[in-house]
């Protein structure tokens, strides 16, 4: 299978969670050492110092690394630190940057219409995928206002989260949650068995996890293989293809 993990970062964090990858190169050697071809990225910098700094940094050292595939972070409009709609897309573009990522709390906003609404109505309509950490009342109202818009909750815990994300899965067709944490027995095939596997995405969670250790859940998961292939890396690649920027 081909491993396209949704889920990965580079850089050195404010506090080191243990081995990381300080830079793209020793971020492809833990792929290689793991198996896992391509990687949707952010930097640490996004979240821990500055997004806009953060922003350019993923952009520039992944420019050479066709493997690696970089993140945004945004911010909200009204202060003027990111581009109108139009212009932020237009640079998303040049750049080769096709999700977004949302930080609220470290960069101080609150994630809703009020602050965002004019972009995440335009990021609904060109399926640009926004991923977010597992703050599940804040999801929820997000897709209350948001309902097409495409979102990949990553980094959840599988021990009774199911309980949170299994009703967005019912309501809402773009509401998706990777698998960097969801160790809970029998939950990914039971999850497949109910919505399909289109709804998951392999995702390491590197480095506050290790790489490989999502990788061998869906691995061995009692699902058969054109649903662990779609997991792997079909349902990011599909969510990716469909960004229209």
């Amino acid at each position: 299978m081909e491993w396209f993990d949704c889920c990965a970062e580079f850089g050195i964090p404010r506090v080191p969670p243990g081995p990381f990858a300080a830079t793209p190169r020793e971020l492809l050697e833990e792929m290689d050492f793991c198996g896992v071809s391509e990687a949707l990225v952010s930097h640490a910098a996004m979240r821990d110092e500055s997004a806009q700094a953060g922003n350019r940094l993923v952009c520039d050292d992944t420019h050479d690394e066709p493997r690696l595939h970089p993140l945004w972070a945004i911010l909200p409009l009204h202060t003027g630190e990111i581009r109108s709609p139009v212009e932020w897309f237009y640079a998303m573009k040049g750049n080769g940057v096709r999700a977004l990522v949302a930080h609220p709390e470290q960069h101080r906003y609150l994630l809703n219409g009020l602050t965002f609404g004019p972009l995440f109505e335009e990021m609904s309509a060109r399926n640009i995928p926004l991923m977010l950490g597992p703050d599940w009342r804040g999801v929820t109202a997000l897709l209350a206002e948001f309902p097409r818009l495409t979102v990949i909750v990553v980094r959840h815990s599988g021990w009774g989260e199911d309980r949170y994300f299994r009703p967005l899965m019912e309501r809402y067709e773009r509401f998706h949650v990777d698998t960097s944490s969801y160790d809970l027995d029998g939950g990914i095939a039971d999850a497949v068995a109910r919505y399909g596997p289109h709804r998951l995405l392999y995702g390491s969670g590197f480095p506050t996890l290790q790489m490989g250790g999502s990788l061998l859940t869906v691995a061995h998961a009692d699902i058969g293989g054109d649903a662990k292939a779609a997991i792997a890396g079909g349902n990011l690649r599909r969510l990716l293809s469909e960004v229209k920027l």
